[in-house]
């Protein structure tokens, strides 16, 4: 006990010679670095030893932690920035600002829930700002729920529509969804109130490749990207996408070359220059291309996907069946996994199981005529002529010029009348 009490007098004496002013002042001068950090633990040290710490009062020591706490988050220690931030917001239980950043590092530990309960309680704190319901917005966008996204962003512009940064955010949800052409209009109205950010352009592009038929829009797009921009690194990823689609003058292979270039450690960059390599007939290239993807980032499930196809084409079915149930696991939304893994089950005579992925794509992506024609053609060969009739049906409602969908309905129809069973009336 006694030597406890002679250490503690030790360390109040050297604490004492740091000057706790000149630590306070070095610790909130928000110049960084591992000394600020040092000194604000110092601070937070001399409160806990008395009469030391009576010179520093609630806001003082709230001060050093928010301090601290920025620090930290800055040099990437986000758990021990959440503790000093969680610090901050015991001391001032109206401190806003300490849960918007706790809100932030705890979305770059990927911890969304956490992050949206943050920001759900800062909105409780504070509806009167737009900039509020965006961070929740994009946290939700984080997470993969682009309707809770869209709530938020939605209530955002509502109440400050001259934000560009809020359209173009909404705009990105649009695009996840497939719904092209609300993202579109909100990527046009973003340029229009400020026509100076690459980025702008580049998610208009993005949708309006997604969209098709608009890739020359979409290169002009990129082209302005480049422009304002010119190491954006992912506009020379999707420009050589828009080159391939237009077979326009110019080399898609040399565009994917400089996105690699600009930015060698972009996952994206990668899967594109690999998949127009593939096109090329360099599958050699290409599955060096989608592994180092792969490596650089296990979770971009593009990547799973372009890997998966190229190891279809090779004959590693089984190689190529986990890459696509890789791809699905990491982003159940996307629809081409589905479609080649159920093409797949379909070749190897598994239908009820393609069946399965043919409904989950047409539930992703239920304006796509194709994904109705591959699950009528199931329900074909699984002698379910009703439900493919009604599948062709929809498919002709949706692309009367599809001649698949044509085909296959009055295929189907040949087979009831042959049978001499009636056909099932049709649903308007």
């Amino acid at each position: 006990m006694v030597r406890d009490v002679i250490l503690l007098l030790g360390l109040a004496l050297g604490l004492a010679a740091c000057s706790p002013s000149d630590d306070f002042a070095a610790c909130t001068a928000g110049d960084g670095g591992p000394e600020a950090v040092s000194a604000c633990s110092r601070v937070v040290l001399i409160t806990k030893i008395l009469p030391l710490g009576r010179q520093f009062k609630t806001h003082d020591l709230a001060k050093v932690y928010t301090a601290r706490g920025r620090h930290l988050a800055a040099t990437g220690e986000l758990d021990s920035a959440i503790v000093d931030f969680g610090e901050v917001i015991r001391l001032e239980p109206r401190e806003t600002q300490a849960l918007l950043e706790r809100a932030a590092a705890y979305q770059k530990l990927g911890n969304h829930d956490l992050a949206i309960a943050d920001l759900s309680e800062l909105i409780r704190r504070d509806a009167r700002r737009a900039s509020h319901y965006a961070a929740r917005g994009k946290a939700y966008q984080a997470k993969g729920d682009d309707e809770g996204a869209l709530r938020d962003l939605n209530q955002a512009i509502a109440m400050d529509p001259g934000d560009p940064f809020y359209k173009i955010a909404r705009a990105a949800s649009h695009r996840r969804k497939r719904d092209h052409d609300r993202a579109i209009a909100d990527a046009a109205a973003a340029i229009a109130i400020q026509p100076y950010f690459a980025v702008f352009y580049l998610e208009r592009a993005d949708s309006l490749l997604r969209k098709g038929g608009s890739a020359e829009r979409a290169l002009a797009d990129l082209d302005q990207a480049i422009k304002l921009e010119p190491g954006l690194a992912i506009a020379h990823s999707r420009r050589a996408v828009a080159l391939t689609l237009l077979k326009a003058p110019g080399d898609p292979l040399a565009e994917a070359e400089e996105g690699v270039r600009l930015d060698p450690k972009s996952a994206e960059a990668r899967v594109t220059r690999g998949t127009i390599a593939l096109a090329a007939g360099q599958r050699e290239r290409a599955a060096a291309d989608f592994d180092e993807a792969i490596r650089l980032d296990p979770r971009h499930a593009e990547a799973y996907e372009a890997r998966g196809i190229l190891r279809r084409a090779g004959g590693n079915l089984d190689g190529a069946t986990r890459d696509f149930s890789e791809a699905i696991r990491l982003d159940p939304r996307m629809v081409g996994p589905y479609v080649q893994r159920g093409g797949m089950f379909r070749e190897r005579g598994a239908h009820d199981k393609a069946l399965d992925d043919f409904t989950l794509a047409i539930r992703n992506a239920p304006m796509q005529a194709g994904l109705y024609v591959e699950r009528a053609q199931s329900h074909e060969k699984l002698g379910r002529l009703p439900e493919a009739l009604d599948d062709f049906r929809i498919a002709r409602g949706l692309d009367p010029r599809m001649p698949a969908a044509s085909e296959g309905y009055a295929r189907i129809e040949a087979a009831f009348a042959a049978s001499g069973r009636p056909k099932p009336s049709e649903n308007p």
